[in-house]
Parts: C-alpha cells; sequence; structure tokens
C-alpha cells in the first residue's frame, strides 16, 4: 500500500508544482527562476512540518509520513529544475541572478525547513498544554 499511496501523492505532488509554477510566472516575468525558487522553499518547509508530525509526534502513520514526503514533496520540490535554470543563467552571462540562485535557494530552503520543524513543534507544544 506505501507504494501505491507515493504514486498517488507524487502525482499530486507533480501537478501542483506545475499548476503553481503556471501562476507564479505569470506575474513574475524576470530572468530570475521565481517559481522554482518559491516552490522549492514551500517544499522545504512542509517537509518540516511532515518530520515533525510524523517522526516527533506520531500523528502520521510511517506509511503516510513517506507518501508525503517521498511522493507528494518530491514530486512537488524542484532540485533538477534548480540545477537547470542556474546553469541556464550561467550560459546566459547572468551570473549575478546565477549566483543569486545558487546561493540563496539552499539557505532560504533550509531555513524554511528549520522554520517548518520550529514552527509545528510550538505548534503541538501549545496544543498539548
Amino acid at each position: 500500500m506505501k507504494f501505491a499511496y507515493m504514486g498517488a501523492f507524487g502525482l499530486f505532488g507533480i501537478f501542483a508544482r506545475y499548476f503553481l509554477g503556471l501562476f507564479v510566472s505569470r506575474y513574475f516575468t524576470t530572468p530570475f527562476p521565481y517559481a522554482s525558487f518559491f516552490i522549492n522553499i514551500m517544499g522545504s518547509f512542509f517537509v518540516g512540518v511532515v518530520y515533525v508530525l510524523g517522526t516527533e509526534k506520531a500523528i502520521l502513520n510511517p506509511e503516510m509520513r513517506i507518501a508525503i514526503m517521498v511522493g507528494l514533496l518530491g514530486g512537488f520540490t524542484t532540485f533538477s529544475a534548480y540545477s537547470l535554470e542556474t546553469a541556464r543563467l550561467i550560459e546566459d552571462a547572468r551570473f549575478w541572478l546565477a549566483g543569486l540562485n545558487f546561493c540563496l535557494s539552499p539557505i532560504a530552503g533550509v531555513l524554511s525547513a528549520l522554520g517548518g520543524l520550529h514552527l509545528t513543534r510550538l505548534l503541538m507544544s501549545r496544543g498539548a498544554s
């Protein structure tokens, strides 16, 4: 059943990434890859939330935690797009934007994951009091 959940959630993540990417690209029409950036940051935040709910608080069963983290968020986040977009910016001699994307995406992603972890822990501890 775990693989069926991963597949179904992965399919949802793929479509969510595609349509959110279209939406963001419609409003940010600069060479900087805002869509991939925002998607990766959101995915990083939610992986922190799901980790706390699934691993630390055991609110999600292991199959659902894996389905969400591997399927949904794996299908949703866009590391390969981040890599290609950064490479294309370098090829187009847009070194400032390439450097910005190269540095900002992983830093913001890790900070976002920490935010998801800490916010979920805080909310869960308030609910337990």
